[in-house]
């Protein structure tokens, strides 16, 4: 469910326009609209600077109407301070999308000392059609409005104003927007405005000054002025809702409920199907080989997943809008929205309850209650089906997924489940995983001595969403390219091995990658002792932080987290003549269990060092004795001894 805002673009890659009509309804050149209040561009009191230029003005001005149609209106001031900043102001490039927003540029001057020079008078937008993403299976049908300024220099000061106007059917009559400021700007301006009779609130986050709100009879208004505007100090390290700066939100949905009620009939629809259609008949065939529902649910996401290609399509309505259950089937591709709609269609025919659930799948979700309710904070949609009164979360756009009982919770911390009654937001968080997702072995065989090289069998497993993404690097590799890639990885983990063969195997069932080496390692004994490769516990971590707001915000981890490291070495005469030590380990630093054991036993050395995370996150009055501990953890070593020889005096 990506949705793109409007936005400003430095530079791209284009392709022309092939519907001009369609730029011509969405896009014009005229005077600003009437509501405007106008402000004057502030002087450059620095005389230099290391950046190519230095905004003065940025003025964000916005009107809201009850029809849920809303105005956004700009005005950047830009001043050239290098010959490397020409580049970057010459390039105007301005998108949107004329399926919801029409544009109208209002001047583009160059302001040179006294001297107003009008861009509009002499040179003109170029609007072009711009498939930026179709590397990444995206085609959002953008529209761009294209200029190269003729005759700038350094020195000019580059004022650009504009509007738009937008409005998306499928919200109704709902208003949302979010503006985000930038930091350094000499002078920043926001006003709001609408009807007194519409529920809109406002939002702001750190780092900006507190907006002032008045009345009239008729209409509301929302203003801010900020100088000097700065970045404000954010904790180190901490979960993004933490994070957010510089941002300031309308919205007039009353709660998340209104959204998720909204959002139900258009799923509904869309997983209507047919009487007869082709999906429908994929039903009745799962439907005939099994009557357990769970292997029912496991037929269909897999018809979805490797049946259906991901293509996001955002023509329909600013891309709200989910295509029809058996229109993406014949189609044989579609994006979040469409494979979500085909396989609640699926599993609804085959009796078992599910529902779309709205998330945001790119690092935010963790700050979605720190904003108003608005529909565009999601960008993505899952299914999340029940049986016997346990929650699967099936996402039509992955690969791979075989067995429920394999699929954990996605990490995306809250969602939104749509259904027409309405619906909170409700955490969505794995479990610790119950076994490593990635695990490293190493066996050497040292039985016929250690002084020599010894065979080596080497092997690094990862499953789950990692296992997938490295199958994919690799199957788009050349047979040596791979080869080289793999032969660098096993450097990387183990730099005294040397290969005489590597492969890599991807195992469909299980879901796993497995990187394999053969070869041989000569062993470094240093004063008759072999230090471990691998086998320390600690990390040289940076945990302080500087005093300010939140700085006693808990710290993120890495979540799900779950590695384990194993080495095994055979050796001579049945063992007799070797000790281990330092080894066993067991406890919790930073949020993360860290345990390691080893043994001697039957000739042969036996090492497991595992870490495995327990939490999203850890308090930060715990950082210091965590820093402390996980930095003397690095200096203590794993040796394998030889107590027949005598470490030097």
């Amino acid at each position: 469910m990506m949705r793109t805002r409007f936005y400003l673009l430095l530079g791209s890659q284009i392709m022309l326009l092939s519907n001009a009509a369609r730029a011509t309804e969405t896009f014009s050149v005229s005077p600003p609209p009437a509501w405007v209040l106008p402000h004057g561009i502030p002087a450059d009191v620095e005389n230099s600077s290391t950046a190519g230029t230095r905004t003065l003005l940025r003025d964000n001005q916005a009107s809201f109407s009850p029809d849920g149609t809303s105005a956004i209106y700009w005005d950047d001031a830009t001043k050239v301070l290098t010959p490397e900043g020409l580049t970057k102001a010459a390039n105007i490039s301005i998108s949107w999308n004329p399926e919801t927003d029409s544009l109208t540029m209002h001047r583009l001057h160059i302001i040179r000392g006294d001297q107003v020079i009008d861009v509009l008078k002499t040179q003109q937008f170029t609007v072009l059609h711009r498939e930026t993403n179709l590397e990444r299976a995206a085609i959002d049908g953008r529209l761009t409005a294209s200029l190269q300024i003729a005759g700038l220099q350094v020195g000019d000061i580059v004022e650009i104003a504009g509007s738009r106007r937008h409005h998306d059917p499928a919200l109704g009559a709902h208003v949302e927007q979010v503006w985000n400021f930038r930091p350094t700007t000499i002078d920043t301006r926001f006003e709001a405005r609408w009807m007194k009779t519409m529920p809109v609130q406002w939002r702001t986050m750190p780092g900006l000054p507190s907006p002032a709100q008045a009345s009239t009879r008729a209409e509301t208004t929302l203003s801010m002025t900020a100088a000097n505007l700065h970045e404000p100090m954010l904790p180190k390290d901490a979960p993004p809702r933490f994070r957010q700066a510089n941002a300031l939100q309308l919205s007039d949905w009353k709660d998340w409920a209104e959204i998720s009620a909204l959002m139900a009939p258009l799923y509904a629809r869309s997983a209507t199907l047919t009487a007869g259609s082709d999906v429908a008949e994929q039903a009745a065939r799962i439907a005939a080989r099994t009557s357990d529902p769970v292997a029912r649910a496991e037929a269909a996401l897999t018809l979805v997943q490797d049946q259906v290609r991901y293509l996001y399509i955002g023509l329909n309505d600013g891309g709200y809008i989910p295509a029809a259950a058996d229109d993406t089937w014949q189609r044989r591709y579609g994006d979040c929205k469409g494979k979500t709609a085909l396989l609640l269609s699926l599993l609804h025919a085959l009796g078992i309850e599910a529902q779309p659930v709205l998330v945001n799948a790119t690092g935010l979700g963790d700050a979605i209650p720190r904003y108003l309710p608005a529909v565009g904070i999601f960008n993505h949609v899952l299914v999340r089906a029940t049986i016997a009164g346990r929650s699967y979360w099936l996402d039509g756009t992955r690969m791979g997924d075989r067995h429920l009982a394999d699929i954990q919770s996605p990490a995306f911390r809250w969602g939104l489940p749509v259904q027409p009654t309405g619906a909170s937001l409700v955490r969505m968080m794995p479990d610790p995983p119950a076994r490593p997702i990635s695990i490293t072995t190493l066996k050497l065989d040292a039985s016929a001595g250690v002084d020599k090289p010894v065979p080596v069998h080497a092997e690094f497993v990862e499953r789950g969403d990692g296992a997938m993404g490295m199958r994919r690097q690799f199957d788009a590799m050349t047979p040596d390219a791979r080869a080289q890639a793999l032969r660098a990885i096993w450097h990387k983990i183990y730099d005294y091995l040397t290969p005489t063969s590597v492969s890599v195997h991807f195992d469909p069932v299980a879901g796993t990658e497995t990187l394999a080496l053969d070869g041989t390692a000569t062993l470094d004994w240093q004063d008759g002792a072999l230090e471990l490769t691998n086998m320390q516990l600690g990390a040289s971590v940076d945990l302080t932080r500087d005093p300010g707001p939140d700085a006693d915000a808990p710290f993120m981890l890495a979540y799900p987290y779950y590695v384990e490291t194993r080495e095994t070495i055979l050796l001579p005469d049945k063992g007799r003549g070797f000790a281990l030590d330092p080894l066993a380990f067991d406890r919790t630093i930073a949020g993360v269990v860290t345990h390691r054991e080893g043994r001697i036993a039957n000739g042969t050395v036996t090492l497991v060092v595992s870490r495995k995370g327990i939490a999203p996150e850890f308090p930060a009055k715990d950082a210091p004795a965590a820093q402390q501990e996980l930095r003397q953890l690095t200096h203590q070593h794993v040796y394998l001894r030889r107590t027949d020889v005598k470490a030097p005096a």
